[in-house]
């Protein structure tokens, strides 16, 4: 398990006259009393507000550069920070200006002189230079530490989408590859479009968010080949199955089914750690071979159902237009699905060439790291 970040330290400015030393904790929106610990020789800090950390807690623990008086001590919280007036109690250094506000002389980043509190007698011009720059130098880090963090947010926001859409997705064909296999070897005659068709046509309109991830940015890959696969897949599904019952209880239908869902149930837990910056080396082996079978049968179950329904179609009529009419001119949607039986195998082509490289890339790169790590060992 990880362990827990370190509670961060607030930025303080610090200033002192003769007799007290005033310390300014930059925070904002303290609602709560801060917990203050002040002895001779020791002050701490703790509360919650907004820093340069964002909304949260911080603390500080230091030892002063001599005794104070905690007694004598003052605490002010305002809108936008915490006032410490604390006086001094040697009195053989009462007038004596302390060079650092902590015993040690280590520096801390986030102590500062608060030159508007510092009763000193350098020179005017210098002083206002250093404070100038101090201040230069504190605003930009904010400015840094601020875009930090909404990079980050923005991200984790990305992280968690991109893994909640391909959980969806693996419970969605979890369920339908389940119900697909035990209805094809339970049930004579099975209708596997009856039985999971909601479930699949949703996460298929979902599965058109694919396309878009590339675009937004929201992953680093082309669009090209999910949007080949989502129309190709929700033509053959969405028009061509869905439009035509007589086709929905055919053995080809069923096994399309059953090949697309092994495919998503492979590739979505591949995508679930690869949004979490995780992998595996088992499930990126099967995220790129399994598509070497399932793509050539899923694609030739697609082609049958397209071949089949192509009569069917013609006797119906469905999404025909035909002569005469009043546009003057005919369209068939059987046209187009003969047209579709030549695409199918080009597009085929294009996922396999583009997978092909894909797992090269990836499987190439594991099997020289597992070479590398193997002659290490024998050389050792």
């Amino acid at each position: 398990m990880p362990s827990a970040s370190p509670t961060p330290s607030p930025f303080i400015y610090w200033g002192q006259s003769a007799q007290n030393i005033f310390i300014k904790i930059a925070l904002k929106d303290v609602t709560e009393q801060p917990d203050v610990d002040l002895s001779n020789d020791h002050i701490s800090f703790e509360g919650r507000g907004v820093g340069a950390h964002g909304d949260c807690v911080y603390k500080f623990s230091i030892k002063p550069y001599r005794h104070i008086s905690p007694e004598k001590s003052r605490l002010r919280v305002t809108g936008s920070e915490v006032l410490l007036d604390i006086p001094k109690r040697d009195t053989t250094a009462r007038d004596e200006s302390w060079p650092r506000l902590t015993k040690d002389v280590a520096k801390h980043a986030w102590i500062r002189p608060d030159f508007d509190k510092m009763d000193i007698s350098d020179d005017e011009e210098e002083m206002q230079r250093e404070k100038k720059r101090l201040e230069k130098e504190y605003i930009d880090k904010l400015t840094s530490e601020m875009a930090e963090t909404q990079d980050k947010a923005i991200e984790d926001i990305k992280k968690n989408y991109l893994f909640s859409y391909s959980l969806f997705h693996l419970i969605a064909y979890s369920f339908i590859l389940v119900k697909v296999i035990i209805g094809i070897f339970t049930t004579e005659d099975y209708n596997a479009f009856e039985d999971v068709g909601t479930v699949l046509i949703i996460a298929q309109l979902f599965s058109f968010l694919e396309v878009v991830h590339p675009i937004l940015g929201l992953v680093k890959s082309s669009f090209v080949s999910p949007l080949i696969q989502t129309c190709g897949r929700n033509f053959i599904l969405l028009v061509v199955i869905w439009n035509e019952p007589r086709i929905h209880g055919s053995s080809f239908v069923s096994y399309l089914v059953l090949f697309w869902s092994l495919a998503d149930v492979i590739r979505h837990p591949f995508y679930m750690l690869t949004s979490m910056g995780l992998s595996l080396n088992f499930l990126t082996w099967l995220r790129y071979t399994m598509w070497i079978p399932l793509y050539p049968l899923g694609t030739g179950c697609e082609w049958m159902v397209v071949w089949l329904s192509i009569p069917l179609y013609e006797s119906s009529g469905k999404f025909s237009l035909e002569l005469p009419n009043t546009y003057n001119f005919s369209i068939s949607i059987t046209t187009y699905m003969y047209m579709h039986l030549l695409i199918i195998p080009v597009g085929l082509t294009k996922m396999m060439l583009h997978m092909a490289a894909l797992r090269r890339k990836k499987l190439g790169s594991c099997s020289r790291t597992r070479s590398t790590t193997t002659k290490d060992k024998k050389h050792n």
